[in-house]
């Protein structure tokens, strides 16, 4: 078994968490915000009726009067039900008073069939007391609820009526005239006496129902209390009929044992009841133990509590703005929410429990059998040590031999705790039959509840997408994003083009800055109409969302009617459930879901002032007739032909043709100049060159390449005169061009550098194709082409090499041809100390001989030196070939005719060398 002190403070810290919470729940209830004074709206109303004239009360009286009649038969539907609620619990009550209890059974020492009867008779009137008593209970449930829906149609009639006589009284001072016999003023206090009376009727009818509600509850607890100890005596009186038969049977057997058998049964029975009594310690530890645990299950099951509801009975009124209601609804969402937590939890809890007494039935069986076994042995033991003392007494058996069958184990300790998990199983399998007992309204509860849960988690994220939407609609184009702005310019310029003209892509060719103007507003213009279609779809998705809110707030109703009145079914309602039967009626009343509903519908009717003004604006700029206000998505869509576009595209359209006309004319005159330019420039460049053809008549190629230059710049620069006569910047281009000219110069310099020094080749005329040139320390050679690149020249041994041209004009340069002949050189050295005459007959005579050589030719002293007698003289003979092809074979035959010459002569003391 447990400690004392644990089990004493088990139930003290039970009964401490259970204080705590209902604590925690009075402070919330305090906390609660009050309800809004009805007298504050009806004086709101009088103070709109004042000032008001006939013709705006006499309307206003009749619709009230309309409205009335709807009001009054909703307040004789409930005063019919709360009539048939108060007649179900009155017949209920009379129920259970008929109940008689049975006769009491025979008086009897020992237990038999008809005490059994009798304690069975007893049990079936207090089962059917029980069911009785929960009818009542579930009838006055209904009246309480019957009275508070009387009380919220009653409020709602009174708060029409005072309308209807306030609004009725200030029309027949406004001069209206007659009214109609409904609204007369008989009539009406005729209706609120009737209302007041039934008023308080359904107020006493009310508050007796709750007052016996608590009494009820009592007497119900006790009346299953009752049912638990007559299943328990009835067990009990079953069993101790079955003790009673063992007994006499056992008593049979004892009497035919002798003494030896006497004292063998007494070690027997001995033995069992020691091993009995030992595992009882165990079984009783193992007993309470679980006791303990189901008495904390259970404590858990009490702790799991209903959510209070939100504050205010009503999420909506009529003027609730929809960022309000969001909260509003975030809060019954957060609610219904809660509860289904809650019911998860406690039926987890709940099977926790049952799972708790499963187990403490399996021990309390093993408890009581082994109690049962032990009671049994001392029984035994008891009946044993009678009979030996009838036998000694009766001379049967010798003191001093007759066995000790006495023992230490009392009957009534062991009966005590036997009663005690008897009783025990009894209550717990009366507990966990009512706990997996199915429960359908149970069900239905908790499947509607997760509805309306559901419904208010699709409203709110429709709000929030209203929302948005809203937030969408309401958002400018320079407040957009970047990517918004780019991806709206996009779209207007696609349907910009999508409507342009047959001739527009031509038209728009035109850059010029009135026709530049016209085009930036005709495309503010398109850029205004397609945010207007976008807004037109957001107004129409908006209204989809609008739709699809009232039509689930419509639903969320009916839902909740059908969970009210499931709720109103439960006999075992508690004050939360009853909590939550009133939030849910406070959503029923005209300033809840109607309210939330009428809200979305004023949103509608604001959007529709919206979409009416937006269509005006498209008519504006389109010239389409504004559609109905459902259509508005499809004005938008509609070719803009008229309006501010159709202007502004004619505006447009005759600023582009002036412009073209102004545009054709500067392009002509470019075009004019590109033709003109290259061939000035040619010119000059021709005369600059004499006529860019050489002696013989051949153009020049460089002159060519020239001409393909100029034509080529000329040209580039007319493109791009004519791009930014057409509006294109072509600034970057040209910048681009300049930069990759650069480039290509920096890249091909000396190819650059060829190409002038061709051009000043041919502007100098300093040689031409077929003279005979000598470039610096380069042999003679003849020129046979000049290139833009290069210069060919001709050796007289007829090899022909090229000379870049920049290397031609940077070396010195000797031209040896004169018209048709060839200038030639021979350098003769003459080292003597007689007379050098005779040398220098001899190759004159040389070269005169020569047939190649023109007539004219001479010598030349180039240098005289003398070292005592002898003189060294340098002499330069030279003359015209006339053919320079020859002139290698011109200069053997020269040196062999100057050897021959000077074999004949005397040539002691003289020394010759030729060069």
């Amino acid at each position: 078994m447990l400690p004392t002190r644990i089990r004493l403070a088990a139930p003290l810290l039970i009964a401490a968490v259970c204080l705590s919470a209902g604590a925690g729940r009075s402070n919330d209830q305090k906390n609660a915000p009050p309800k809004p004074d009805p007298a504050q709206g009806r004086k709101a109303f009088g103070d709109q009726l004042t000032g008001r004239t006939a013709d705006e009360l006499k309307p206003l009286a009749e619709r009230l009067a309309q409205e009335w009649v709807g009001h009054k038969g909703a307040v004789d539907v409930a005063h019919g039900r709360l009539t048939l609620r108060v007649a179900d619990a009155t017949k209920a009550r009379q129920q259970v008073t008929d109940l008689k209890p049975p006769a009491p059974g025979p008086l009897s020492l020992q237990p038999d069939d008809a005490a059994i009867k009798a304690e069975q008779a007893r049990g079936d009137y207090l089962t059917a007391r029980v069911r009785a008593l929960e009818a009542v209970h579930s009838a006055l449930l209904a009246v309480g609820g019957a009275g508070a829906e009387f009380d919220r149609v009653a409020q709602a009639a009174d708060d029409l009526l005072f309308r209807l006589k306030a609004t009725a009284t200030a029309a027949v001072k406004a001069g209206a005239g007659d009214l109609p016999n409904a609204i007369a003023p008989q009539q009406l206090d005729a209706a609120a006496a009737q209302l007041k009376t039934r008023t308080q009727e359904a107020k006493t009818a009310t508050e007796k129902a709750k007052s016996d509600l608590g009494a009820l509850e009592k007497e119900l607890a006790d009346a299953r209390a009752a049912v638990t100890g007559s299943a328990a005596k009835v067990e009990a009186l079953k069993g101790a009929q079955t003790d009673a038969t063992a007994t006499a049977q056992y008593e049979s057997q004892i009497r035919l044992m002798n003494p030896q058998r006497l004292a063998d049964e007494i070690a027997g029975l001995r033995q069992v009841l020691a091993e009995k009594t030992a595992a009882a310690v165990g079984d009783a530890r193992d007993f309470h133990a679980d006791r303990a645990a189901v008495r904390d299950a259970r404590a858990v099951v009490a702790w799991v509590k209903e959510p209070l509801p939100p504050a205010g009975a009503a999420p909506f009124d009529t003027t609730t703005p929809l960022p309000k209601a969001v909260e509003k609804l975030t809060a019954a969402q957060q609610y219904m929410a809660a509860r289904l937590r809650t019911a998860d939890e406690r039926a987890d809890k709940e099977k926790a429990l049952a799972a708790a007494l499963d187990e403490l039935e399996k021990k309390t069986v093993a408890y009581a059998t082994t109690l049962d076994a032990a009671r049994r042995a001392v029984t035994r033991l008891g009946l044993i040590s009678t009979e030996i003392g009838r036998r000694v007494a009766a001379g049967d058996l010798d003191p001093a031999k007759a066995p000790d069958a006495s023992t230490s184990v009392g009957r009534a300790a062991l009966e005590s705790d036997a009663h005690e998990a008897a009783q025990a199983l009894a209550e717990l399998r009366q507990e966990r039959d009512a706990l997996r007992k199915p429960d359908a309204d149970a069900d239905n509860v908790k499947n509607l509840t997760a509805q309306l849960h559901a419904r208010v988690s699709e409203r709110l994220a429709l709000l929030n997408e209203l929302q948005k939407l809203g937030t969408d609609l309401a958002l400018a184009y320079k407040d957009r994003t970047e990517a918004e702005q780019k991806r709206l310019d996009q779209r207007a310029a696609e349907r910009l083009a999508r409507e342009a003209g047959e001739w527009d892509w031509a038209l728009a060719f035109d850059r010029s800055k009135p026709a530049l103007g016209a085009a930036e507003l005709l495309a503010a213009y398109y850029r205004e109409l397609v945010d207007a279609d976008e807004r037109a779809d957001n107004l129409k998705r908006q209204r989809e969302v609008i739709d699809q809110l009232v039509d689930l707030t419509t639903r969320e109703a009916a839902d909740a009617a059908k969970l009210r009145a499931v709720l109103a079914r439960r006999a075992n309602a508690t004050a939360e459930t009853r909590g939550w039967d009133e939030w849910l009626s406070g959503q029923l009343t005209p300033n809840g879901l109607r309210a939330e509903a009428a809200t979305y519908q004023n949103e509608a009717a604001r959007l529709s002032a919206v979409a009416a003004a937006a269509a005006r604006r498209v008519e504006a700029l389109t010239g389409n007739a504004a559609p109905e206000p459902a259509k508005f998505a499809q004005q938008s869509k509609l070719p803009a032909g008229g309006g501010e576009i159709g202007r502004a595209r004619a505006e447009l359209q005759d600023a582009r043709l002036r412009g073209l006309r102004a545009t054709g004319i500067k392009v002509g005159l470019i075009l004019l100049g590109a033709l003109i330019l290259p061939a000035v420039v040619l010119l000059t460049l021709r005369r600059g060159m004499r006529g860019g053809t050489d002696a013989a008549g051949n153009p020049s190629p460089v002159l060519a390449v020239l001409r393909r230059g100029v034509r080529a710049a000329t040209w580039g620069a007319a493109v791009a005169l004519t791009l930014s006569v057409l509006g294109y910047d072509v600034t970057a281009l040209v910048i681009a061009l300049a930069i990759g000219a650069l480039a290509v110069a920096l890249a091909a310099r000396p190819m650059i550098a060829d190409v002038l020094g061709s051009v000043v080749i041919f502007a100098e005329r300093r040689f031409q194709v077929g003279d005979v040139v000598r470039l610096g320390d380069i042999e003679a050679a003849r020129v046979v082409d000049i290139t833009w690149r290069s210069t060919a020249l001709k050796t007289s041994s007829g090899l022909v090499f090229s000379v870049p041209n920049r290397k031609v004009t940077e070396s010195a340069l000797e031209n040896l041809s004169k018209g048709t002949e060839t200038y030639d050189t021979l350098a003769v050295t003459v080292s003597t100390d007689k007379d050098a005459g005779k040398v220098i007959g001899v190759i004159r005579a040389a070269v005169g001989q020569c047939k190649n050589v023109s007539a004219e030719n001479g010598v030349t002293v180039l240098r005289y030196t003398q070292k005592g007698s002898v003189k060294v003289v340098e002499y330069r003979f030279w003359w015209f070939l006339k053919d320079y092809e020859t002139r290698n074979k011109t200069r053997d035959e020269v040196f062999a005719r100057i050897a021959l010459g000077l074999a004949h002569e005397d040539m002691s003391g003289i020394e010759v060398t030729l060069g």
